[in-house]
C-alpha cells in the first residue's frame, strides 16, 4: 500500500470516526411493560426518550459518577483513534526515509480499537435487556463509528511501518 493510498483512507477514516462520534448512535424508550401509563404520571422524566452520540454518553456517564469508565471509553473511543489516523496521514506527509517511531506504535496498538466497539455492544446489550419492554433503536452514529473502526484496522493490517516510511510513492 502506498503513501496515497494510506492518505486518502486515513483522511476517510478520520471524517466517518468524527461523524460517528457527533452523530446521534442510540435512542432509548424506556418502558415498565403494564404499568407503564401510572408511574408516567408519577415520574415523567424517567420516560423521557433520549438520544446519544457517542460523545453524550460518555459525558454522560462521568456526570452520571462513572468518571473511571467514561475516561477509559473517551481515551479508546475518541483519543485514540483521533491519534492513530492522525500518525498514518502525518506519515504520508513526512519527507525523512526512516520509519516513524509513533507508526510503528500505532499499528502495533491498532488491534485495540476493537475495544471501543465490543464496549457499544456491550452498552446495547445491556439497554436491550432492560425491564419493561424498554427499546433501544440504533441510529446513524453507530455505523459511522463502526465503519471508521474496521477501515483504520484494514490500514493498520495492511501498512508496513518500514517500508512506507522508505517509501516514495505519492
Amino acid at each position: 500500500m502506498n503513501k496515497a493510498d494510506v492518505r486518502y483512507l486515513s483522511i476517510g477514516s478520520l471524517c466517518l470516526l468524527i461523524t460517528g462520534i457527533l452523530l446521534p448512535c442510540m435512542t432509548v424508550y424506556p418502558q415498565a411493560g403494564a404499568y407503564t401509563s401510572f408511574i408516567k404520571m408519577l415520574m415523567p422524566s424517567k420516560f423521557e426518550v433520549t438520544t446519544y452520540s457517542i460523545l453524550s454518553g460518555i459525558l454522560s456517564m462521568m456526570k452520571s459518577g462513572n468518571i473511571a469508565i467514561g475516561l477509559m471509553l473517551f481515551v479508546f473511543s475518541v483519543i485514540f483513534p483521533i491519534w492513530k489516523l492522525g500518525t498514518f496521514i502525518y506519515v504520508t506527509y513526512r519527507k525523512k526515509k526512516s520509519p516513524s517511531k509513533s507508526l510503528e506504535l500505532a499499528v502495533m496498538l491498532g488491534k485495540y480499537s476493537m475495544l471501543d466497539v465490543f464496549v457499544l455492544a456491550v452498552l446495547v446489550i445491556a439497554i436491550k435487556g432492560l425491564p419493561g419492554d424498554s427499546k433501544l433503536e440504533l441510529e446513524a452514529g453507530i455505523y459511522f463509528f463502526s465503519a471508521s473502526v474496521l477501515l483504520s484496522l484494514f490500514l493498520g493490517a495492511k501498512i508496513k511501518p518500514k517500508s512506507l516510511g522508505a517509501s516514495t510513492t505519492q
